[in-house]
């Protein structure tokens, strides 16, 4: 995906500088530049970039204030916000206000480029996230033959399509829990025994899977992380999306999601942790919720 971005500062040498450090690393295209708030406005408005890298401090509207209108107005854009600000508080408005990560002038080029690539990441994500729900919703069609005879499992692939795990590995172990989540229900205290009663049913299934328990703990691992990551990247877009705050209660602690928002973000060193029997459990209920049992 090659990524359009508007770069907005009243300097124009730092907007030369932004350009050529997009431009030499390939992080897409610079499509329009401005130099003030009124200007910005209309011009993102106008040529609807992925990206825009917003000076805090602008003439007239202030870069706060055309984030805050361009945002009333559902615009699908991710803002960075670029400035020599040190005020915290000033700083955690503009996060309030819709933006999603923050570059220090001067400008440095190593921050620049993390920042920016960890951005693009994010709506690749999104777009994968998006593309495997619309998969699975155009498959599951009312129409389909098969659609009243697998009614569970499909509930089961809204939620993992939901959660952009469906193409994981780890994601049928996920499945086979909530499918049998009654005989499991007991085992969550002691999770060797839910690796356990996988081993078990693959075997008596003869699937073709590893039944070895490390692996199986670690395929539910890796898609969790991914849920737990994917789940952090929806908050970063939209704070108040319906399911980012279901899932982020629901399926994790949300103080882990906050610090795996952070990690997304540059602030910290380190992500947030899963608790798989929280997510086991919650997903389990989130789709018998579903499934109107």
């Amino acid at each position: 995906m090659s990524f359009r971005l508007v770069i907005v500062d009243d300097d124009r040498a730092v907007r030369r500088i932004l350009s050529g450090i997009i431009e030499n690393n390939g992080l897409g295209e610079v499509v329009g530049e401005a130099e003030d708030g009124e200007e910005a406005e209309k011009k993102i408005i106008s040529l609807k970039p992925d990206i825009v890298l917003m000076d805090l401090l602008l003439p007239g509207k202030d870069g706060i204030e055309v984030i805050r209108t361009l945002r009333q107005r559902q615009a699908k854009i991710h803002f960075i916000m670029i400035s020599q600000v040190e005020n915290q508080e000033m700083i955690s408005r503009a996060y309030k206000n819709g933006i999603e990560f923050f570059i220090h002038k001067p400008i440095n080029a190593i921050e620049t480029v993390n920042v920016i690539s960890k951005v693009e990441e994010i709506i690749n994500l999104r777009a994968t996230f998006d593309m495997i729900k619309t998969t699975v919703i155009n498959m599951s069609g009312e129409d389909r033959p098969e659609k009243q005879a697998y009614k569970g499992m499909s509930k089961i692939s809204y939620f993992l399509a939901d959660m952009g795990i469906l193409g994981e590995a780890g994601s049928e172990d996920i499945r086979v829990i909530i499918e049998n989540y009654d005989k499991v229900r007991q085992k969550m205290n002691n999770l060797q025994d839910v690796y356990q009663f996988l081993k078990e049913y693959y075997e008596n299934e003869d699937k073709r899977k590893s039944t070895d328990i490390k692996a199986i703990e670690m395929r539910i691992r890796r898609a969790i992380g991914k849920a737990l990551r994917n789940v952090a990247s929806l908050g970063i877009e939209d704070y108040d999306n319906d399911q980012f705050l279901r899932f982020s209660t629901t399926l994790f602690e949300f103080s882990e999601v906050k610090k795996e928002m952070d990690f997304l973000r540059g602030k910290v060193a380190s992500g947030g942790k899963i608790n798989i029997k929280k997510f086991l459990e919650g997903s389990a209920l989130l789709c018998e919720m579903n499934s109107g049992r």
